[in-house]
């Protein structure tokens, strides 16, 4: 799914994502592609030849079957739920690329992606959309639009955080929390001077990036294989931009772990760390040389300076701080959650736990 809510923000950056996903995809996997207008005659898409002249041409994009619109995406899922019940077990990936909205009456749970025409799927919307598809089949959402975390929501029943866990193998990867913008809408050509959750994250997962660069380190486990998890971690580290990301078991955590903020970040690095897994590990002291954190207080020193100071999504300090707060708190809520009695929440959060680990793009 790609494409703006209308030509003016239908940036030649979002077409180049969708054209990367297709070179990623298993040549032999099945895959449907809604973009802008639908139409490979119009020129719909925005780009800057040269610094501040901006024109349209018509998408470079081998296979475009049909607009991102409100109705062809109900059509869409409701047909891809027809097909993945007579194979059951087949995996699905869902990427959206394009624009998001903060939900307009202030409840950051129930954001939307822009759809063209105007038209705004939202997360609630969306979840109602995935009910065709079987409870069994492994989905990996990847949503890259401004305030795309709110959709970490698909977990549960009707898109509602309070709401039960659907049950559904279903995980996601987000380019920002549900309340910050992303990066990756540029309208500039070059895509070797993109940066942004795309760009590092399906790198990682797959070993070369989107000009063809081979792209190494991220096997932080060292098992032979990169699993989302770890390409998540990588982001983290070598994202430069704006880009907050987040995955659905932050959220989940976020919601059956009730530690307080002053407890979290009382705990020693040393301890932190040790708690982490290998991926998480190595973001943390990627981003604590980064920031130039120090000591067994370092996490409650950085929470104390977001706290205190309004973070600029500009600046490569402040997104690196929130990052790593965040980061250094799901490992916290994580080890606090294996050391409960909480047996139902334990088991879905390590089910969770799997499916991130996987990687959607490789046989293996």
């Amino acid at each position: 799914m790609g494409g703006g809510p209308n030509k003016k923000y239908n940036q030649v950056g979002i077409e180049s994502n969708v054209r990367y996903m297709e070179r990623l995809l298993p040549s032999a996997a099945p895959r449907r592609i809604l973009f802008a207008d639908g139409d490979p005659q119009t020129p719909s898409v925005l780009f800057e030849d040269q610094p501040g002249k901006e024109q349209f041409r018509k998408p470079k994009i081998a296979q475009i079957d049909g607009s991102s619109s409100y109705a062809n995406v109900q059509a869409e899922l409701q047909t891809l739920g027809g097909q993945l019940e007579s194979a059951p077990g087949t995996p699905a990936l869902l990427y959206f690329t394009g624009h998001g909205s903060p939900n307009a009456e202030g409840n950051v749970d129930n954001n939307a992606y822009d759809l063209w025409g105007g038209h705004e799927l939202t997360v609630k919307e969306l979840a109602r959309s995935l009910a065709p598809i079987p409870k069994s089949t492994p989905i990996v959402v990847v949503m890259v639009e401004c305030f795309s975390g709110s959709f970490a929501n698909l977990m549960y029943e009707g898109g509602d955080p309070k709401g039960d866990l659907t049950g559904r193998r279903l995980c996601g990867f987000f380019a920002s929390v549900a309340e910050r913008m992303s990066a990756g809408c540029t309208p500039t050509t070059d895509e070797s001077e993109y940066h942004d959750f795309t760009s590092y994250f399906f790198a990682a997962l797959t070993g070369t990036d989107r000009v063809g660069r081979k792209v190494t380190g991220a096997d932080y486990d060292h098992n032979g294989r990169v699993g989302m998890n770890e390409a998540f971690a990588y982001t983290l580290i070598n994202d430069d931009s704006i880009d907050t990301p987040v995955c659905t078991s932050d959220a989940f955590l976020r919601r059956f772990v009730t530690t307080s903020d002053a407890d979290i970040f009382a705990v020693p690095y040393s301890r932190i760390h040790r708690w982490a897994s290998p991926a998480q590990r190595a973001a943390l002291d990627a981003l604590s040389t980064y920031l130039k954190a120090t000591g067994e207080d370092r996490v409650k020193s950085s929470y104390d300076e977001m706290v205190k100071t309004r973070i600029d999504t500009e600046k490569d300090h402040d997104v690196r701080l929130y990052r790593f707060v965040r980061l250094a708190k799901s490992v916290v809520l994580a080890h606090n959650l294996r050391s409960s009695s909480d047996e139902p929440a334990k088991r879905a959060f390590e089910a969770l736990i799997k499916e991130e680990s996987g990687n959607p793009l490789s046989p293996k």
